[in-house]
């Protein structure tokens, strides 16, 4: 798991870790951490130059603090260029 600090979501301590699933990197998980409470995280699957993201989760508690814009931010960050897709729930793409 590697460790990704990111100041700018939330004024306190946000942490963002990634942890490939498969050495291919055709999966991926960030995993978003508040003061060592797990709030959040992003699955995703990597397939032929697109990311199709399959969860995107706040606890409820945690939501409308920017926690899931940096979630998808280090997601950009970790896959330039690849056009981001949502499945469910949301019918058009994100293009990076």
């Amino acid at each position: 798991m590697t460790e990704i600090n990111s100041g700018e979501a939330v004024k306190t301590a946000l942490r963002i870790c990634k942890q490939d699933e498969q050495s291919n990197c055709t999966h991926l998980l960030l995993s978003a951490f508040l003061d060592q409470q797990h709030v959040g995280a992003l699955d995703c699957s990597i397939l032929g130059g697109q990311v199709c993201v399959n969860v995107l989760y706040v606890k409820p508690s945690y939501r409308e603090l920017g926690i899931a814009r940096a979630l998808l931010a280090q997601l950009h960050a970790e896959c330039p260029g690849l056009e981001v897709i949502c499945e469910k729930g949301n019918e058009q793409g994100m293009k990076h």
